[in-house]
């Protein structure tokens, strides 16, 4: 038996329920136009009449090509589907509503009765223009988008130009230079020129054009130079010149990179200067300097230093400084002394050369600490030798008490001497008459012997 069923024609094929289709047409949220041969609508439903801004009842009768905005729009679909059938075809393009235009997607389908013989033509329509919107909405996003994601690439890329340490201050000038021209909307005409201290530097092609933006490079508060970007052709005028805000804002914020660069560079210059300073201090010094660790360690040292303890270079440098002291047990108070109070000034010490020799010394001394004001991970040291200056104030001290001694065991006759013109007594403070030499014996420590002298011998002799 045969299963295949005979094909009926399009006469004999049930048709749809006409009220169905009816309340399909009128509640659809998509329009429908319906149009003989001539192109005269007859068919539409609410849903057209709210698309092109009407009224249902007033839109039969009009020309369908009128809705279309552009009439070439117009004359390519419906050419179409009188000479292809128009099964299938599909358009987007714009329909009028009053003075305004609506994107739409129309879907355009031939209408033919039982006979198969063609008597008008219906369009679905749906208005796109929201989703339009959103796409044009999100195109441009996604170009923004884009366009910041290639801006963060290239201000990375600057960052670890500027990040890197240990580079020459002019390659990491260059380095920026190179990328600059990248972050502006046409790359390909782009230069750009970075002034510092007078000093100027070029990207690849440079030409100066008055199509360009320019930004200070400020450094501890001051112009230290500047960044500028140039077209070398003409472009249409934006924010500032043809360049964009967001343009300025990256070229505001390179610049400001660059600052601290330069301000990075000046306080390198300032420190590299200061340890030269104070190399050559330390060097010139004729005092003895050095610096040791927490735990002892003499980690440098100058020549006063070295000549002072008979050590060499190579032998002081890393030595345990309790090798110094005389008495390694003052070290400990020492160090217990200067980590309380931060410093210590004219600190008396013994200590003791590579020969043995004891010396007398004062410490001025302060500590040393991490980075930020941490522990303490060390001393600066300055060793003054006092021993000959020490040895010379015992001297002294040791002449002056043995003055003193003198002094003491002498007594002086002071003032006017009461003394008898004939006789030659004097007169003591109680007002008695003594001889001479019991005055003066009784004054001082003189003790008197009795002779005579040659002429008293003499005349003693005659009488």
């Amino acid at each position: 038996m045969d299963r295949t069923k005979e094909k009926k024609p399009r006469s004999e094929r049930p048709g749809p329920d006409t009220g169905i289709c009816r309340l399909f047409f009128e509640a659809s949220r998509d329009a429908f136009f319906c149009w003989d041969v001539t192109g005269r609508i007859t068919h539409a439903n609410p849903a057209a009449a709210d698309l092109i801004g009407t009224k249902a009842r007033d839109i039969p009768g009009k020309d369908i090509a009128d809705l279309f905005a552009n009439p070439q729009d117009a004359e390519q679909a419906l050419s179409a589907l009188q000479q292809d059938g128009g099964e299938g075809l599909r358009k987007t393009c714009p329909l009028r509503r009053g003075k305004d235009r609506v994107d739409c997607e129309i879907s355009f389908h031939v209408l033919r009765n039982n006979s198969g013989r063609i008597t008008g033509y219906g369009a679905v329509v749906r208005d796109i223009s929201a989703q339009r919107l959103g796409d044009e909405e999100l195109a441009k996003k996604t170009a923004e988008l884009s366009k910041r994601v290639r801006e963060l690439g290239i201000m990375y890329e600057i960052s670890a130009v500027i990040d890197r340490r240990g580079r020459p201050f002019p390659e990491i000038v260059q380095g920026v230079l190179d990328l600059v021209p990248r972050i502006v909307a046409y790359p390909e005409i782009a230069c750009a020129r970075i002034t510092i201290d007078d000093e100027e530097y070029h990207s690849a092609g440079f030409h100066p054009t008055p199509w360009h933006i320019k930004s200070d490079i400020m450094a501890r508060c001051g112009v230290a130079g500047s960044l500028e970007v140039f077209y070398r052709e003409e472009r249409p005028a934006a924010f500032e010149g043809p360049f964009t805000r967001e343009e300025k804002g990256l070229i505001d914020n390179i610049a400001s990179r660059l600052g601290r660069v330069v301000a990075r560079k000046r306080s390198e210059e300032m420190l590299v200067e200061s340890e030269e300073r104070y190399r050559s201090l330390f060097e010139d010094s004729r005092d003895a300097i050095y610096t040791v660790s927490r735990d002892g360690v003499i980690l440098d040292a100058n020549g006063a230093a070295m000549e002072l303890f008979g050590y060499g270079d190579a032998e002081m440098i890393g030595m345990n400084v309790q090798q110094l002291y005389a008495d390694p047990g003052v070290r400990a108070y020492f160090q217990s002394e200067i980590e309380e109070k931060g410093a210590v000034r004219n600190f008396e010490v013994r200590l003791k050369k590579k020969d043995g020799t004891v010396m007398d010394c004062l410490y001025t001394s302060s500590v040393r600490r991490t980075p930020g004001g941490g522990g303490v991970i060390g001393y600066h040291c300055i060793i003054r030798d006092i021993t000959e200056s020490k040895r010379a104030e015992n001297e002294k001290q040791r002449l002056i008490d043995e003055l003193k001694d003198a002094l003491d065991k002498i007594k002086t006759l002071k003032g006017l001497i009461p003394i008898c013109a004939s006789c030659k007594k004097i007169r003591d403070d109680k007002g008695y008459w003594n001889r001479l030499e019991e005055y003066l014996e009784a004054q001082t420590e003189a003790v008197f012997s009795h002779g005579l002298c040659p002429e008293c011998q003499k005349r003693f002799e005659e009488e």
